[in-house]
């Protein structure tokens, strides 16, 4: 897939040639257009979240690994679009070369990775792709978001949302080290939203979405237990599942209120639509709610 009318970035990303003079105007300093970074811009929930804020009139910086996954964003001008694979250090200072060198600030931080694999029992599985995979699924996320804070927009309260997908609230057998890394998004959400409060961190279940990932279930077989039927069955029928627009509103809303930091949402199953005014109401009262707590917590104030 060719790229055009993009210069390569020593060390391996790349930008679009612009304009030196109409850029310095239009990306130097505070008021610079508000803008998104989506970390896996080139997954499907990545690429089609960046529409959305395209279309909201947002300027879009994303990381990606695999440039043919990147569809019609990689012909549009107004898409920053950085070769950054998460878990090498030197390509997440790429790009944080790219943004000085550009000047640009970011508003809100979306991250759309994801990784199934390695899926299977855990003591069947190599210790080493399973710690990775943890790696993918947490720690190299919050690396590059720790990178990327001094880079968020001077004024206002920047926001961030990871994409946490199922294994929240039940066991998700034979998924654990995808389970353990997203689990880890969510107390760090309310970790950072607590400590630092020009960062407002929610994390997000999207329940099923007609994706790519679910290859990784399909190619894993009868390691997958239960879920392989599940999975068969959800891409055979090419059911949609949830709608990214539903993911994009979601996010949109969460960050609308500040109530919603350092919490975990489902696009799915919570009362979010029509205004959520009853779980606004909800979360002001309850500090406990949509957080990771014991069941039945007996734990008493001092």
């Amino acid at each position: 897939m060719s790229v055009p009318r993009w210069s390569r970035v020593a060390g391996g990303g790349f930008w679009p040639v612009r304009d030196p003079v109409r850029d310095a105007d239009r990306l130097v300093g505070v008021t610079t257009p508000k803008t998104v970074f989506i970390a896996a811009i080139s997954s499907d929930i990545g690429r089609e979240l960046a529409t959305f804020y395209l279309a909201a009139g947002y300027q879009v910086i994303g990381t990606y690994r695999q440039p043919e996954h990147l569809g019609e964003l990689a012909d549009r001008d107004d898409v920053f679009l950085i070769a950054c694979d998460i878990a090498k250090e030197k390509e997440v200072l790429d790009v944080l070369a790219f943004l000085a060198e550009r000047g640009l600030f970011w508003d809100e931080y979306v991250s759309a990775v994801g990784l199934l694999e390695p899926i299977g029992h855990f003591v069947d599985l190599p210790a080493s792709s399973w710690r990775q995979s943890i790696m993918i699924n947490s720690l190299h996320q919050l690396e590059l978001l720790h990178h990327l804070y001094p880079y968020r927009r001077p004024t206002g309260s920047a926001k961030v949302a990871f994409l946490v997908g199922g294994a929240i609230n039940r066991a998700f057998a034979n998924y654990s080290a995808y389970s353990l890394g997203k689990v880890m998004l969510v107390k760090f959400c309310e970790l950072i939203s607590d400590e630092t409060p020009d960062l407002h961190c929610v994390a997000l279940g999207t329940g099923w979405v007609a994706s790519k990932i679910h290859d990784q279930t399909l190619a894993a077989g009868e390691a997958a237990g239960d879920n392989l039927v599940a999975t068969r069955s959800f891409v055979e029928t090419r059911e949609q599942g949830t709608p990214i627009s539903d993911i994009y509103a979601l996010i949109k809303w969460c960050f609308a209120h500040p109530e919603t930091a350092g919490r975990n949402f489902s696009v799915v199953h919570d009362d979010w639509r029509d205004g959520g005014g009853e779980l606004v109401k909800a979360l002001r009262e309850d500090n406990d709610m949509f957080r990771l707590r014991r069941s039945g917590n007996q734990h008493k104030s001092e």
